[in-house]
């Protein structure tokens, strides 16, 4: 932790890579960092936040999360096993610490070491709202990390301040920051809720402008606090139910995100993709490479899902057969899901060469995703994954208001919605078929759908199928939020990943990331409490019951 900690400050100095603009290299003077600049470090906060990472993606998702969740098929099957063998933390300890956190931990010294009275009235919009970004990179952190320093981080630059420095933080256990992070959004939303933007403030004026989320809607702000203290309850409410009923209490529906129209998202506008340095779209035609492996093939349970229920979302999600620039050879082939498993994989390519694979098998669509530059370049949450937690909530109790199948129902409309959306609007104009991008996706006509559908909703199974169509709708866009859902709800269940006939997945699967092997030395002292707990095969707080 200290090497951690000691780099952050000295990184905070430096300038960054050519993918930063002008306006970035300001955020990153010693002169920022001594006056109240707070406005400029909260927009790449607020990016770094929410914004798909390249290398994550890349490196992590398509090859590691992907492969647990089933939401893509890799080509190949030899040499899977070393994929669910976790032996570091895979660099989510300094993607949080240094990374994603960095700008707003410095926003908060700033804030509190270095104003008056009277400008920290001026910057409440900012600190409110920060508040909430912070929360949802937390709880991706200590997801797959556990216990983590949380309330004694970020102490190395302290010194600059006039405080005590902290290079040697405890940690904190995942129920305490769980707690902490649920009371920072009741706290921010109750600010959002009760609070407007003055105009006679200058900074208040200047932050719209610098909102890169909500352009300074304080309202969607509020339902964005709102919607992550749902899932931050959902999370914790098999291991602490009373605690997760007690929150659910204070929320009802007018709280939350309800439509897509309200999603928090982060855009890269006028990006051009040729060349761009970062985001998904990089990584998802760098990830279908023949080179690279070919890791964005339909997966074959996910496929036969959409088929058996004639789901519209199938022809937004996959693509048939392409080459390996993600142009469709035969757009009337239909689209055939690649075995999940290792040893299926490994038979298909001693059957076939390359090319027949690529002939054979669809592909993640290339309009709605690879060569669309109004994808959104991240998703922090979304209408219906707060409606897919709502009707859990509802059948398991934890709430008693509102109907079930009403917000199971809502939450497949909005995600079919929302996709649709994506391919519409796409900037891939070659490719798009206007049968699809004009497809009536109408609430009538989707709920006659449901109506006849096997997605019709069944109180004996409901569970199951919640889970089955957060998995579906969450798919590759949230990967994080979806492997933490897969490990709390162990739904749905997965087709069977073998190599050489060995199990990898199912109950041989990972549940979490090691702790970096800097901090047993770094921090030795903090470390030892949680030592124990640096175990891939030992469960995160929530996911123990």
């Amino acid at each position: 932790m200290k090497q951690i900690l000691l780099y952050t400050s000295t990184l905070l100095l430096l300038l960054f890579t050519s993918c930063e603009d002008e306006l970035d290299k300001r955020h990153f003077t010693s002169d920022g960092f001594t006056s109240a600049n707070i406005e400029f470090l909260y927009t790449q906060g607020a990016s770094k936040t929410i914004d798909n990472d390249y290398s994550d993606f890349y490196t992590y998702i398509f090859r590691m999360l992907e492969v647990y969740t089933q939401t893509v098929a890799q080509k190949y099957g030899t040499g899977r096993s070393s994929t669910y063998e976790i032996k570091t933390d895979n660099g989510r300890w300094e993607k949080y610490y240094v990374t994603r956190m960095q700008e707003l931990a410095e926003m908060d010294k700033i804030y509190n070491f270095s104003l008056t009275e009277g400008e920290k009235a001026q910057y409440s919009p900012y600190m409110e709202t920060a508040k909430i970004l912070k929360v949802f990179n937390t709880i991706m952190a200590t997801d797959v990390l556990g216990a983590m320093p949380y309330s004694e981080a970020w102490g190395a630059r302290n010194g600059l301040y006039g405080q005590p420095v902290n290079i040697t933080p405890k940690y904190d256990s995942q129920k305490d920051i769980y707690f902490s992070l649920i009371n920072d959004l009741e706290s921010a939303a109750t600010y959002l809720k009760n609070s407007s933007l003055d105009n006679n403030i200058e900074k208040h004026r200047l932050f719209s402008s610098q909102d890169i989320v909500y352009k300074g809607d304080f309202s969607k702000w509020y339902k964005f606090a709102n919607s992550l203290c749902l899932r931050a309850a959902m999370r914790i409410s098999n291991i602490d139910e009373a605690r997760a009923k007690e929150v659910l209490s204070r929320l009802s529906l007018v709280d939350l995100i309800t439509g897509n129209e309200d999603n928090a998202y982060t855009y890269k506008e006028n990006t051009a993709l040729v060349g761009d340095c970062t985001g998904i779209w990089r990584a998802l035609r760098e990830s279908q490479n023949q080179n690279n492996g070919e890791y964005a093939y339909a997966p074959q349970n996910m496929v036969k899902i959409f088929n058996s229920a004639n789901d519209p979302r199938m022809i937004v999600y996959y693509q048939p057969p392409s080459d390996l620039n993600g142009n469709v050879y035969d757009a009337t082939k239909p689209i055939l899901g690649y075995p999940e498993s290792a040893d299926a994989a490994e038979a298909i390519i001693k059957d076939k060469t390359a090319d027949e694979i690529r002939k054979t098998y669809g592909i993640v669509n290339s309009v709605t995703i690879r060569n669309n530059s109004k994808f959104p370049n991240g998703i922090g949450i979304t209408a219906s994954d707060v409606y897919f937690f709502l009707a859990e909530a509802r059948v398991r109790n934890l709430i008693s208001w509102g109907n079930a199948e009403e917000f199971y129902n809502r939450g497949i409309i909005l995600s079919i919605q929302e996709y649709y959306k994506y391919y519409k609007n796409s900037t891939e104009t070659a490719m798009k078929i206007a049968a699809i991008a004009d497809a009536d996706v109408s609430d009538a006509t989707l709920t006659n759908w449901l109506a006849s559908s096997p997605y019709k909703f069944n109180s004996a199974k409901a569970l199951e199928q919640i889970a089955t169509q957060r998995w579906i709708h969450l798919w590759i866009l949230q990967p994080f939020e979806n492997w933490a859902e897969y490990r709390r709800t162990d739904l749905p269940l997965m087709v069977e990943d073998r190599e050489l006939m060995v199990l990898l997945n199912q109950q041989n699967a990972p549940v979490r990331f090691m702790y970096p092997s800097s901090e047993a030395t770094m921090n030795g002292e903090n470390f030892k409490a949680v030592s124990s707990e640096n175990n891939p095969k030992v469960k995160v707080w929530w996911d123990m019951k």
